[in-house]
């Protein structure tokens, strides 16, 4: 059981010491990791999907060495995801149509499970 305490110390590594949740963020993420529920989540540009995105898929590797997908539709927030999931500790990768040179090895090392 991951306790809203912890989410909020990996949150301030993410950003920064002082921040806080936004309103549904820690209820989305409890309800992924704790609850092991499915969880639909819609909110504006800029509202902090990508932190219940990658807080949920932080404790679930933890958990569970279950690897998470995350599908975004824009190359420059795939960077930004990427970067922040860095932050803590998350080994990201990306398959988009700018690396499909790589794509192989992206794969090949999940199935290895060194991708997170």
């Amino acid at each position: 059981m991951i306790e809203k305490r912890e989410a909020q110390q990996i949150l301030e590594k993410m950003l920064g010491k002082g921040v806080s949740f936004r309103p549904d963020q820690w209820e989305a993420i409890n309800a992924v990791v704790n609850e092991h529920r499915k969880v639909l989540l819609v909110q504006k540009t800029g509202w902090g999907k990508s932190i219940v995105y990658f807080l949920s898929a932080y404790f679930l590797r933890k958990e569970s060495k279950a690897v998470v997908l995350l599908v975004s539709p824009l190359l420059s927030l795939m960077r930004n995801q990427i970067d922040m999931a860095k932050r803590i500790g998350i080994i990201a990768e990306t398959v988009n149509s700018t690396n499909s040179t790589e794509w192989e090895e992206i794969i090949e090392r999940t199935r290895k499970n060194e991708v997170d």
